[in-house]
């Protein structure tokens, strides 16, 4: 029973970042382990799911590259590396206002594109009500389709179609409209976002 216990202690402490870098094949792991958590933290500084999307995977991909350069010892160490890979590419993407895309094909995870569904969950992610407060001000900073698609969307929370119906446009128009609005708003509100480690894990 302890040679038993003994091997499982062994496989736990083998697993996570320490487990991949020995191991690459089971970066996988990692990824379904940590990946909503970097997707919501784009997510909430972002308010744009495309771009939170792309830079969670962007964030995966470059971890993955570099997986055998990781020199942590503990899964603490493990994350730590990974934030600090996800706040690099949260500048690089204020900076530039670009992703630089890779592929995690070879994690033999696929990277779907955004359906209505996917696009809903991580609005919810970004915890879009609050921003509520900073709305009023930052609504008159933008153009009037934008904020009247922001204003059904965020503040009285309708969905696509009916915003669609309302303004006479299509549904990828008016996600358009409302992902530029709430760029803008996510520039408004980068000032004053905490970075503490236990904000980044909220």
């Amino acid at each position: 029973m302890r040679g038993r216990l003994r091997d499982l202690g062994h496989v736990r402490r083998r697993s996570g970042f320490v487990g991949a870098r020995e191991n690459p094949a089971r970066f996988a792991d990692v990824y379904v382990e940590y990946h909503e958590q970097v997707l919501r933290y784009f997510a909430r500084r972002t308010l744009d799911p495309e771009t939170a999307f792309d830079l969670m995977a962007e964030t995966f991909a470059e971890l993955f590259a570099h997986i055998d350069e990781f020199r942590g010892t503990t899964e603490d160490s493990g994350r730590a590396w990974m934030w600090t890979v996800a706040r690099h590419q949260l500048y690089r993407w204020r900076e530039r206002g670009v992703v630089e895309k890779r592929s995690l094909e070879r994690l033999g995870i696929p990277i779907a594109t955004l359906g209505p569904a996917e696009y809903e969950r991580i609005e919810d992610l970004a915890d879009l009500q609050r921003v509520r407060p900073q709305l009023a001000d930052a609504l008159d900073r933008l153009g009037a389709e934008q904020r009247t698609a922001l204003t059904l969307r965020v503040v009285e929370h309708r969905g696509y179609d009916e915003i669609a119906r309302a303004c006479g446009a299509s549904e990828e128009v008016v996600r358009a409209r409302v992902s530029r609005g709430l760029r803008q708003l996510a520039k408004s509100l980068a000032e004053d976002e905490p970075t503490e480690p236990q904000e980044l894990l909220a």
